[in-house]
């Protein structure tokens, strides 16, 4: 998996209008927190999200670090965490080993760790909708394009949504589909 932090261009109307793309900031730390608390937490929701899911780049990296422990079979811990991003340079990048004790200090377990895990993920879900429907747009002005082609790719990129890795949500993936489904309707019938 690529580690390379993905980030979100702000639509120039979001912009304007002081629009922020969905975010849950303190769910993210609280999920990150729980899981150097409790050596189970990662398991219960490995299969919900993946680094990509988090707004923070920092939180990016810090998730990274828990998944690499994981995968090494290395039990998750605080020490371990930090050891691991100081290992990788990036200690200092997310603030520090203050900012990893901060971190566990928001949770005192891992309880409710799917429920936050599903919150991050639905937020990730609704910034790549925004990224697709903005790329979307933009390609729907260009009068260089043929249409066909537009509704092409607009079709692709969601169909793209839906490998994403850990895209769980099925409220999402419904919609997602639903909108899918409407699209290559539209372009069917547009073209019989």
């Amino acid at each position: 998996m690529n580690e390379k932090s993905v980030k979100y261009d702000i639509d120039a109307t979001d912009a304007q209008y002081g629009k922020l793309p969905p975010q849950a900031v303190d769910v993210e730390e609280s999920v990150l927190g729980a899981l150097m608390l409790e050596e189970s937490a990662y398991s219960k929701i490995s299969s919900i999200i993946n680094y990509q899911s988090f707004y923070k780049e920092e939180h990016q990296k810090i998730f990274n670090r828990i998944k690499e422990l994981s995968d090494k079979g290395i039990p998750i811990s605080l020490i371990q965490v930090v050891q691991s991003l100081k290992d990788n340079d990036e200690l200092n990048e997310i603030g520090g080993p203050v900012k990893i004790t901060e971190l566990t200090d928001r949770v005192s377990s891992a309880a409710h760790i799917e429920f936050w895990a599903n919150i991050i993920q639905q937020k990730f879900i609704q910034r790549e909708l925004i990224r697709v429907s903005s790329e979307i747009r933009i390609s729907a002005y260009d009068d260089t394009l043929d249409v066909s082609d537009v509704i092409g790719k607009a079709s692709e990129k969601i169909s793209e949504l839906f490998a994403t890795p850990n895209s769980s949500i099925k409220t999402s993936k419904d919609l997602l589909l639903e909108m899918h489904e409407r699209i290559k309707q539209n372009y069917l019938s547009e073209n019989n």
